[in-house]
């Protein structure tokens, strides 16, 4: 399976969402699946009604049954709704996500097909506008999955992720990641997706997230960032966060945008762009590109790109207009 990376991924699921078609997405633990199914229900005003099938058995999928004595003295079971299900009267859109499917016994993923093909199960019915998206780990990941069964394959379209460097620097920014650790993974883009089922502690998108969210209150960086990522991805960070912490001011670098220092370490360079992915504005983007013009094509690239995910209001002003026109060849 050709492999996508996450913002065509998005555009595909709402295009599946908006045609009533389930969607499975298959990819390495912590690649940001469940991510991208949130952003895409934000994207169409749904909700998102979250299933781990891993933790379900076949008869959770159908409800646990209870008898009741009729009126005619006779005993019928009858299966109570699993209170992760949606109302049946709600009226808004609904994204079922069966996440972990992968994982979950092929009883429970056969269970769950009737409610992928027809929207009920038991006595229980879907909202009327409910879109299915299931998400799950690969047989290569050593993550316990179970084969999937070849009716439940065919009730989906399918989608192998993969990280992408572009993808999770613009996401990175927007969601207040370290700067230092997006300029080190611009840096060495093969450690944003690393996984070795065979380690504890891997470099994957989550995993760096989590080491940004840590890093205010660790005691020790490198533990701190290694139980996470680790020993070598970490090792090397710190190096690269040492050489960060030496960087260039951004204010020499708007007082004197054509004399400021410009680095030939391709080290500092990556860092020096992320310094000016974080502090550019609309109001001092004039001074910055005529620092960033001084600098090695391919990070005038860099930067701008991640300038504009940053900010797209960034593609009217001139200087970027022109930029653009001067760089076509490198940037289209």
């Amino acid at each position: 399976m050709r492999p996508i990376k996450p913002t065509a991924l998005a555009s595909e699921l709402k295009a599946n969402c908006l045609a009533g078609l389930p969607s499975m997405i298959w990819g390495a633990p912590g690649a940001g699946k469940s991510e991208i199914v949130y952003q895409v229900a934000a994207s169409i005003n749904a909700v998102v009604c979250e299933l781990r099938a891993n933790l379900f058995d076949p008869v959770d999928v159908r409800g646990v049954p209870k008898v009741l004595e009729q009126a005619d003295g006779t005993l019928r079971t009858k299966y109570g709704v699993p209170e992760e299900y949606p109302a049946s009267d709600y009226q808004g859109h609904v994204i079922m996500f069966i996440d972990e499917l992968s994982t979950a016994p092929k009883a429970t993923q056969n269970c769950l097909l009737q409610l992928l093909t027809t929207g009920k199960v038991g006595t229980y019915t879907c909202p009327p506008n409910t879109s299915f998206i299931a998400a799950g780990n690969r047989l290569q990941d050593r993550a316990a999955v179970h084969e999937m069964p070849t009716p439940v394959k065919t009730r989906f379209n399918h989608y192998e992720l993969q990280a992408d460097i572009d993808d999770w620097c613009a996401w990175a920014y927007d969601n207040d990641v370290d700067t230092s650790i997006i300029s080190f993974l611009r840096y060495r883009p093969g450690l944003l997706s690393d996984l070795n089922p065979s380690e504890n502690a891997s470099p994957t998108p989550r995993t760096w997230t989590y080491a940004s969210k840590k890093m205010p209150f660790m005691s020790d960086e490198f533990y701190g960032i290694a139980s996470l990522v680790g020993d070598g991805p970490a090792g090397e960070y710190l190096a690269f966060k040492a050489v960060y912490n030496d960087l260039i001011e951004f204010d020499d670098i708007l007082n004197k945008p054509t004399t400021a220092k410009i680095s030939t370490d391709a080290s500092v360079l990556y860092a020096t762009v992320g310094l000016i992915v974080t502090n550019t504005t609309v109001a001092n983007f004039p001074k910055v590109v005529k620092y960033i013009k001084r600098m090695p094509p391919e990070y005038q690239v860099v930067a701008m790109r991640d300038i504009v995910a940053k900010d797209r209001t960034i593609i009217k002003e001139k200087p970027f207009t022109e930029w653009a026109a001067e760089n076509a060849d490198v940037f289209l």
